[in-house]
């Protein structure tokens, strides 16, 4: 069985190592090779990503940036309409076309249509949804903003179409994409597949616990409300917090923490395989955002068995149980407060839910459980042949 994950438009393994997710990334598909699978990645990056050969276990790296080089966006999304062609030996042999994401899908379409190609569209974060919800895209000019729209929901509307099978991450996004993309008669192609998350790495350690310091990570923009993250620690005497992430927001953040006189470090980035032993020395994860996919970070987390704070939004309030797995509140500085307060001084609580995380965690997510659907998945497809 040969399979080609088709990479989200622009997105490399130069580029996943240099954030630091290459590792994880790539572990299911590693995973998938053990249960007799060939994998392709087929990457927009250059010869840069032929050095990571020797982390692949024998995937094989197809990078495309030469064949699509252009300094014009639109330009080198016409090109990749042609990889079919240039492409054409590689591609004949592929038995199923995944794509990583839904940007960058529209090369699974040509695959489809022109070999006969069974196609599989990802959606690890349901890309329209998350632009009907970015408050930074509402600030566009009007025709800037619908041309966006109508972009993202032209690709969505086609990849779903031509999808024979559909995974998405998160239950709301299925409910969205069979409202606004009328799927009613797909709800059998469409599986819930949770991010998936390594359970052998990311697990309880016995470390020494922080007192009152507080532990976010993620991007600094505006979608996961750190203003308000900040602000809320204006009613906790005592408490900091630490934050691990780059983003746009890092000198705002920084100055509004400044002028509260509140405890604030800021970690910078670290690798993915790192974070274990970070997260394990905290007693308290908070994840404020004001919408989410699904979100890994918080998965990571709950792996490790922390007691973790999440908003109750979509992305989180489908994973988060309250007061069961995890702890919800609203994104007022105010109800953030009140919940870490709630959880630190719950001791008995914080351990439940630390431990009953986990478990949502193994049951749902692990590497074993998500290879395990995958590999069904692409049988019956292949059975059908």
């Amino acid at each position: 069985m040969k399979v080609l994950l088709l990479f989200t438009y622009n997105r490399s393994l130069d580029l996943w190592n240099k954030i630091g997710i290459l590792n994880r990334e790539v572990a299911l598909y590693k995973r998938l090779l053990k249960q007799n699978i060939n994998i392709t990645f087929l990457t927009y990056g250059g010869k840069s990503d032929l050095q990571f050969g020797s982390l692949m276990n024998n995937i094989r790296v197809l990078p495309i940036k030469d064949l699509i080089k252009s300094r014009n966006r639109w330009i080198k999304v016409l090109k990749s309409l042609l990889l079919a062609f240039k492409l054409k030996k590689e591609m004949k042999e592929m038995d199923i076309i995944k794509t990583n994401q839904l940007e960058g899908s529209w090369v699974g379409w040509i695959l489809k249509i022109l070999y006969r190609k069974k196609l599989i569209v990802r959606g690890g974060f349901e890309w329209l949804k998350f632009y009907l919800l970015n408050k930074e895209d509402e600030k566009k000019p009007l025709i800037k903003f619908w041309l966006g729209y109508f972009w993202r929901f032209f690709i969505e509307f086609i990849s779903y179409r031509l999808a024979d099978e559909i995974f998405i991450t998160n239950p709301v996004d299925i409910e969205f994409i069979i409202k606004k993309f009328k799927l009613k008669n797909k709800k059998d192609k469409i599986h819930l597949i949770y991010n998936f998350i390594d359970t052998d790495l990311f697990k309880p350690l016995n470390f020494d616990k922080y007192n009152k310091r507080i532990l976010f990570i993620g991007r600094l923009n505006p979608q996961k409300n750190l203003i308000n993250l900040i602000d809320a620690f204006k009613y906790l005497e005592g408490y900091s917090l630490d934050i691990i992430g780059e983003g746009s927001l890092k000198y705002t953040l920084s100055e509004r923490a400044r002028k509260n006189g509140i405890n604030i470090e800021f970690l910078g980035e670290f690798p993915n395989k790192l974070l274990p032993e970070l997260i394990n020395k905290y007693q308290i994860f908070i994840l404020p955002s004001y919408y989410e996919g699904n979100p890994k970070v918080l998965l990571e987390t709950m792996s490790c068995g922390i007691a973790c704070i999440g908003s109750d939004v979509w992305g989180i309030n489908n994973i988060i149980e309250h007061q069961f797995n995890g702890y919800l509140c609203k994104t007022t500085p105010e109800s953030i407060a009140n919940a870490i307060e709630s959880v630190y001084n719950d001791k008995a609580m914080r351990k439940k839910i630390g431990k009953n995380a986990r478990q949502f965690v193994i049951t749902n997510c692990s590497l074993e459980s998500i290879s395990n659907k995958e590999y069904s998945i692409y049988d019956k497809l292949l059975s059908k042949f």
